[in-house]
């Protein structure tokens, strides 16, 4: 064996092994650069000192090629990546370690320009594991020729400067063989230059000064963000107005949404839902910056929500250069806007919908030349996005309400209730189940149902069954009023102020003679063998000819509107003789405009001549009474104008027989002559119903000096009870309905000034004049804060007692103690009826009886919202008398 002292040059055995301080490998392969045109390198692992140690010497080499192993001993696909970024972590790190020899890398952009150059290249060999270390160098001068250093040395500054290793080179005859072992194994690798490229360029990238100072900050405040409770407790502004069951709720919407795709917030009526929803807007927006849409009813548009954030969120309020976009319900119908519905529909991030249970029927797809009902809108926009709907009542009619509610964010599969805990593969299945167990566990007794409606939510079986459902319990998060009671006690803040409910007086009255005569004949069209109304004009399809092609949803919608356009005369006869009048007048000029536009044919034409000249006198009142309706001051010429006419799709006499159709509304009209004949001699003196009310508003101590809140359903009956009631000397009445033009914010504010931002001081110094009654349609029955006053009364019939709840709810609300001393104080002859709500149903006894069994047989409906959501917090009992309400 040779000492390794011997020449170095010329041995027949040339060891490097970094332990000669000057001859190390790396002043192997220096030398080495200086004479070859390329170099194959075999190595374990690859760092970039290896290249820098070589001080510059490495680019006189034509080319590099750096054959690497993997490191890995599976080869399967997941290895093989996880390998690749293990190599990179390796290469990231060895180049911050020169960095702590050189801050600016001296050397390093070379070596990018290279590699880009596609002078030197990088391969792995994922095969098998690859821990082979050889060198084999190819000089430029065929005298040189090519030399192989094989050995221990991985391609690394230590690898080629520190650690002891053992390298033997290699020359002559053996290394054309060892060439020929690196090309197979250099075919069988991966190119991984790319990658090491990314990795390498990334730190000798130039930024500009602004990016140095982001990522220094960003640097210095990582890990001193807030954390979101830190958020809520000292940034938010809307957290610390919060009560504990509201923060509970707005928590618990949070992590439901998150989870599922959205959420119900169904808290009972006046216990606060619009913070809860401000809560999660200046969430979502103003921490989480996403885009919201938040849609409203149009009453609630000002009043509620505008005010609120005007107050509260200003900088969100007037939706300027802010991620929070503000829309009426109605707005999604809107063909000006259908271009930033569909932004929305692709920007935004969550939806917030205020009274969600508007958005319970699906109504048209919109197919063909149907235009999409807001529903179908509405589901465009929300899918794949957090939906958070906010109502009290989400089953009003039937469980089908909710089930349509959550398929507006979740598709009709259900497949985000798909996963455990709830494995529910099938939302429609699942609350068909659902409804057969409710429908087969009622309780006992149904005429108890409404005696079950209490302020204390005492529920029946069928809230329990639908409240402790699995899917119901997960996604709707629903407190009561005695919840609330509760969780204040807890909180040590006493008992949540809410007013004690009185007891539903009933307004009794009698109908006079000309209503009764009415009734009497309405009751006989119903029982007939073809009840009231043939309607053939809304039903062609029960007319069809044998050769037409059914639509079975065209003749399901026009049997429903039959159903309804029937079930709404009986209605407004209730409400008032002028609501039914008005009806009377609508329908005749409606199938009057029907007839002209089908009959076509001689003796159809001269059909319809006869019967106008036979009824002359009454269609000319008509017309007098239609221009009083519109305040015009002389009636039109024709009461049936070319556009009514063009407005009538004209029906095939192929398809439908049109003879009989026209025999079936000559019918209806001398029907609804005949009425309106009766109704010539009506006057206000003749109403029993109005002058009971006008006795109630003069006698009752506090309603003759005290606010007062009037609801009908018909905007007839409205307008109609403002004339007459200004007229009987009744002070300081309003009213509005969705007609109106006056803004519905003034009317609330005039009305309910303390409970939305005002005073009575306010008012008369901005020359406003004070609401002391106000009449309202149920555009005001939803969502506002009423409770300056504190009684009510309901006009018509409250067919449905989820209507009725909303309604009881714009003054039995939850109270402010502030507020409440403001009013006080400017008004000490309130002190003794704050905190005390009253409400008068208006039924006539002696034939409330004849109604119901009218309209059950004409509408054919029966009322399960009560029995299934159970816990409507409005007590009736009392207020029909002996009977039951069944809708």
């Amino acid at each position: 064996m040779p000492k390794r002292v011997s020449s170095k040059t010329g041995s027949e055995l040339f060891v490097v092994d970094n332990s000669d301080d000057e001859w190390k490998v790396v002043r192997y392969l220096h030398d080495w650069c200086q004479i070859s045109k390329a170099i194959d390198v075999a190595t374990a692992y690859f760092e970039i000192g290896s290249l820098l140690a070589l001080n510059g010497e490495w680019a006189k080499v034509d080319t590099i090629r750096v054959l690497m192993g993997d490191e890995v001993a599976h080869r399967t696909k997941n290895a093989i990546a996880a390998a690749l970024r293990a190599r990179s972590e390796r290469l990231d790190n060895s180049i911050e370690a020169e960095k702590e020899k050189d801050d600016f890398l001296t050397g390093v952009p070379a070596i990018v320009d290279a590699i880009k150059a596609g002078k030197i290249a990088f391969r792995i060999y994922n095969k098998n594991k690859f821990h082979a270390k050889a060198y084999i160098t190819h000089g430029r001068m065929d005298v040189v020729g090519s030399a192989a250093l094989v050995g221990s040395s991985n391609f690394t500054r230590p690898g080629l400067t520190q650690n002891i290793e053992l390298n033997v080179q290699i020359t002559g005859t053996p290394v054309g063989v060892l060439q020929e072992w690196y090309e197979e194994h250099w075919e069988e690798a991966e190119d991984v230059t790319e990658v090491m490229l990314k990795t390498i360029e990334r730190h000798v990238l130039e930024y500009q000064p602004f990016e140095v100072y982001a990522k220094a900050l960003g640097q210095y405040l990582a890990g001193r963000e807030l954390t979101v409770g830190e958020w809520e407790k000292n940034v938010s502004r809307i957290y610390k107005l919060l009560d504990g069951y509201q923060r509970e709720g707005y928590g618990a919407l949070i992590k439901i949404a998150r989870k599922y795709g959205g959420a119900f917030l169904c808290d009972g009526v006046g216990l606060g839902k619009t913070f809860v929803g401000l809560m999660l807007i200046e969430r979502l927006v103003l921490r989480e910056k996403k885009n919201v849409l938040l849609l409203v009813p149009k009453s609630a548009r000002g009043p509620v929500w505008q005010t609120n954030l005007d107050q509260h969120l200003p900088e969100l309020s007037l939706g300027v250069y802010t991620n929070l976009v503000i829309h009426n319900h109605t707005d999604l119908q809107r063909e000006s806007l259908r271009p930033e519905l569909e932004q929305l529909a692709n920007r935004s991030d969550a939806i917030v919908i205020d009274e969600a249970h508007n958005f319970r029927n699906p109504g048209i797809a919109g197919e063909g030349r149907r235009e999409k009902s807001r529903y179908r809108v509405l589901q465009d926009i929300a899918r794949g996005k957090e939906t958070y709907l906010l109502t009290a009542t989400p089953v009003n009619n039937s469980l089908l309400d909710l089930l349509h509610m959550i398929e507006l964010y979740a598709d009709e599969a259900g497949s985000k209730f798909a996963q455990a805990p709830l494995g529910i593969h099938s939302l429609r299945g699942h609350f068909r189940s659902l409804e057969k167990e409710i429908s087969g566990k009622k309780d006992a007794a149904q005429d108890d149902l409404f005696d079950q409606i209490d302020p204390n939510v005492i529920a029946s079986g069928a809230h329990r069954i639908l409240y402790s459902d699995r899917l119901v319990s997960t996604i709707v998060v629903q407190r009561s009023r005695a919840y609330v009671k509760e969780s204040q006690k807890r909180e040590a803040k006493g008992e949540a102020i809410f007013p004690v409910r009185e007891d539903p007086k009933v307004g009794e009255y009698r109908f006079r003679p000309i209503q009764k005569k009415l009734l009497d004949k309405v009751e006989d069209a119903f029982s007939k063998a073809r009840p009231l109304f043939s309607l053939a004009a809304y039903y062609p399809y029960g007319y069809a000819r044998r050769a037409v092609e059914e639509d079975t949803w065209i003749k399901g919608r026009q049997m429903q509107v039959v159903r309804l356009v029937r079930a709404g005369f009986l209605k407004r006869l209730e409400s008032s003789t002028v609501s039914f009048d008005y009806s009377c007048q609508n329908l005749l000029i409606k199938l009057l405009t029907f007839v002209k536009k089908q009959a076509t044919t001689a003796k159809q034409k001269r059909d319809l001549e006869k019967w106008q000249a036979r009824n002359a006198e009454m269609i000319d009142h008509v017309r007098e009474r239609q221009a009083h309706w519109q305040g015009l001051e002389e009636p039109e010429d024709d009461l049936i104008t070319e556009d009514m006419l063009d407005d009538v799709e004209p029906l095939s006499p192929d398809d439908f027989n049109i003879d009989e159709i026209l025999h079936e509304t000559y019918g209806d009209l001398d029907q609804l002559l005949e009425f309106l004949r009766d109704l010539r001699g009506f006057e206000p003196k003749n109403d029993g119903k109005l002058a009971a009310l006008i006795q109630l508003l003069k006698s009752d101590p506090v309603l003759s000096k005290h606010k007062v809140l009037i609801f009908t359903e018909y905007m007839t009956t409205a307008r109609y009870l403002r004339d007459q009631l200004i007229k009987a000397g009744v002070d300081g009445v309003q009213q509005i309905d969705s007609a109106s033009k006056i803004d519905r914010a003034t009317v609330i504010r005039r009305f309910a000034p303390y409970y939305n931002g005002s005073s009575s001081a306010k008012l008369a110094a901005a020359g406003e004049a004070e609401t002391r009654v106000l009449i309202s349609t149920d555009v005001l029955s939803e969502g506002l804060n009423l409770q300056d006053a504190t009684r009510l009364i309901n006009y018509d019939l409250h067919w449905n007692p989820v209507r009725l709840m909303q309604r009881i709810g714009r003054v039995d609300r939850r109270m402010s103690p502030a507020v409440e001393k403001r009013i006080i104080e400017d008004h000490p002859d309130r002190a003794a009826q704050r905190g005390k709500v009253a409400y008068w149903n208006f039924l006539p006894p002696e034939d409330l009886d004849r109604l119901l069994a009218i309209y059950n047989k004409v509408a054919g409906k029966t009322c399960p919202s009560s029995e299934q959501t159970g816990r409507s917090e409005v007590s009736v009992n009392g207020g029909f008398g002996a009977s039951r309400l069944s809708v």
